[in-house]
């Protein structure tokens, strides 16, 4: 009898505890979609401090500002990161081109920034300009895309490279240190590897242009200097840059190209965005801290942030919080001069991207490192949906800190200077079907209709656009998202354009995939809840 009562004391105490499980699960996927369906509203003032927006090379423009806001402009930017600058930089080229042709004259274009200038997410990155394209291919085949899309897709981010390099060797940016790597992924979970394997081998048959090499247990460690606990490797051809003097060196030449017709605001959010359907001309009203601006174009460039405006985009689009770290490289370590990136996976949710600095008089360059979503006390889900860059996650910082030294030791050392420069944290988009918002967004989807068969100065009706929703990866989303905006806000898209530095030649279908487009149909069918679905798988 005794044991009989012990059993069944036993059997309801295992119950109780599987059921206080399920409730604590059942209470945190309700709170992760409560976060993820709400108002992202505006960019913290106090956000962590980033290693990219020391020693600015033009601090002139980290408060820039016009004595007084502008009543009025053609196109308004909301955003001044990466997306904001490529708009701004396609579009004043492009309409320069036609007014050279005796077309429409210069737009006037003024650009919002919450903050100090790119201080969001692109000021926050890891400065990885690495498509991993097996992985995206895959990621976008079991969104439902077939082959020929899904590999149209990461042919675009492919261009990313090229794109960035070029712009910067042709106009002279050696600030951004921008150059090509060779890319290794490490894999520490042999199940992991062999997936990844199978995603090498089912993209080589769809873009067979790009090159990649697998690398088996032995050589893999012989090759890239880790310890027994690398099980294989994966390498191909990346780059790397400092994001935050990339963005800065732009808004400089932009400015100093177009000093009548372009004009930077920070310390400017926008609260509201309303319109005035009888003004033609300037139908749009943007209300800032700072006063309104009317304008015929808004573009909003605001990444996980566009929601705040763009309601319809709440449980289409939200945020992760990605923490990001600057350490010195150990004693041991192989200088590369900064030729060389990583990233480390190890489990089918976790993992690190990694690069380094290039040499300076001899002293190998910082190791700059992000990752370890997956550390934290709920496995991540609590980074999710969270839009506050003020405060960093204890547990995932560890991590960061320790993990170059756990894959390359012994052939790491005692840290040069002993201690990490700088940890900080950012704000990333995850649209819900993976992939980022580019072109002009339907009124259904805004709510705010104007008139639109009248043609502007610009080239292009009046509306709303996006750039947005990188997937937190934008390096290789961003730049052409953007220019390929301001293509569309030039009225050019149908040219057969030359090729410039920064942007591919040809008609813009050539190189922007259709599955970019910000269409009624597929936002419309867009739920967070399968990304957040998705992340718990």
């Amino acid at each position: 009898m005794g044991s009989a009562v012990s059993a069944v004391a036993g059997f309801l105490k295992t119950l109780k505890t599987v059921i206080r499980v399920l409730l604590t699960l059942s209470k945190d996927y309700n709170d992760l979609l409560a976060r993820v369906n709400c108002d992202p509203g505006l960019p913290v003032p106090n956000p962590t401090a980033p290693y990219w927006l020391d020693d600015p090379p033009y601090p002139e423009l980290t408060d820039i500002r016009s004595p007084s806001l502008p009543q009025d402009a053609d196109i308004v930017i909301i955003g001044s990161g990466i997306a904001g600058a490529a708009v701004a930089w396609s579009v004043l080229h492009e309409c320069r081109a036609k007014t050279l042709l005796h077309q429409p004259q210069q737009p006037r274009v003024v650009v919002l920034e919450a903050r100090q200038l790119c201080s969001g997410a692109t000021g926050r990155n890891g400065g990885h300009i690495k498509a991993s394209a097996h992985e995206d291919f895959a990621l976008m085949r079991r969104a439902g895309l077939p082959p020929e899309r899904a590999a149209e897709l990461v042919q675009f981010q492919l261009r990313h490279l090229g794109a960035l390099v070029g712009l910067c060797r042709d106009e002279g940016i050696r600030v951004a240190e921008c150059r090509e790597v060779e890319t290794v992924d490490l894999y520490i979970d042999e199940e992991v590897f062999r997936e990844a394997v199978g995603q090498v081998e089912d993209l080589a048959r769809w873009v067979p242009e790009f090159e990649m090499k697998v690398w088996e247990v032995v050589e893999a460690r012989e090759r890239f200097s880790t310890n027994d606990l690398v099980l294989g490797a994966i390498s191909y051809k990346a780059g790397a840059i400092w994001p935050y003097r990339f963005v800065t060196s732009i808004w400089r030449k932009l400015l100093d190209d177009f000093p009548k017709t372009l004009s930077i605001e920070t310390g400017t959010p926008v609260s509201t965005l309303d319109t005035e359907p009888t003004d033609a001309e300037h139908p749009y009203r943007i209300t800032t801290s700072r006063g309104t601006i009317s304008s015929k174009h808004v573009v909003h460039a605001t990444n996980a942030f566009a929601g705040h405006l763009v309601p319809s985009l709440r449980g289409k689009m939200t945020s992760l919080l990605a923490h990001m770290s600057a350490q010195r490289p150990g004693r041991d370590f192989p200088d590369l001069n900064g030729q060389r990136s990583w990233s480390i996976f190890y489990a089918p949710r976790g993992f690190d991207y990694v690069t380094q600095r290039p040499s300076e008089d001899g002293v190998p360059g910082d190791i700059m490192l992000g990752g370890g979503f997956a550390q934290t006390g709920k496995q991540g889900m609590d980074m999710v949906g969270v839009f506050e860059d003020s405060e960093l996650d204890g547990l995932t910082v560890a991590h960061n800190l320790g993990v170059m030294p756990a894959v390359f030791e012994p052939k790491w050392g005692a840290e040069l200077g002993g201690k990490p420069r700088k940890v900080w944290n950012g704000v990333v988009a995850l649209p819900a079907d993976a992939r980022p918002l580019v072109g002009r967004l339907d009124a259904r989807m805004t709510g705010r209709k104007v008139r639109t068969s009248q043609t502007t100065d610009s080239g292009s009706a009046p509306g709303e656009w996006i750039a947005a929703g990188f997937v937190g990866n934008g390096m290789v989303w961003a730049w052409l998202s953007g220019a390929a905006v301001g293509i569309m806000l030039a009225g050019s898209e149908a040219d057969d354009l030359p090729p410039r530095p920064g942007r591919p030649g040809g008609k813009l279908a050539d190189w922007m995939p259709h599955d970019l487009l910000p269409t009624y149909e597929r936002v419309n069918k867009m739920d967070v809840a399968d990304l957040v679905d998705f992340l718990l798988d």
